[in-house]
């Protein structure tokens, strides 16, 4: 396994359209139009600011079941995960859990390490490239 770089930071907000407008007048950054959108599914709307190699992923509950909803309603807004791209995101889990992680099983080339297994952080890993 082989970390890449920092693929995005999601951060949940109330507002998608008000805090990408804070983002925009305060940094510059802009909606990337090809990325986001309502994932009806995970009961969010999400929109990514690409900011160097990386991006700020803002993410809207849409309803109050879910993840995003439950910690939105525990802590409000705020970084919600950091993601990280990994050159072979099943071999990043098999190597986590024989060191012992706690890491789910990898779903369309995302897989999560439980915040207990590292440190506090909600860490996504993410295989951008096709294997």
């Amino acid at each position: 396994m082989k970390a890449l770089r920092i693929d995005h930071v999601g951060i949940v907000v109330k507002d998608l359209d008000q805090a990408t407008a804070t983002y925009a007048r305060h940094f510059d950054l802009q909606v990337d139009p090809s990325r986001g959108g309502e994932i009806p599914a995970l009961g969010i709307k999400n929109a990514f600011m690409p900011i160097g190699d990386s991006a700020l992923e803002f993410i809207q509950p849409l309803t109050d079941q879910g993840p995003v909803a439950q910690f939105a309603k525990e802590r409000g807004e705020g970084q919600y995960l950091l993601s990280i791209e990994v050159d072979d995101v099943a071999a990043a889990v098999e190597h986590l859990r024989g060191l012992g992680y706690r890491v789910g099983d990898p779903n369309n080339g995302i897989a999560f390490v439980s915040p207990k297994s590292s440190h506090g952080v909600n860490l996504q890993l993410i295989q951008r490239t096709a294997r």
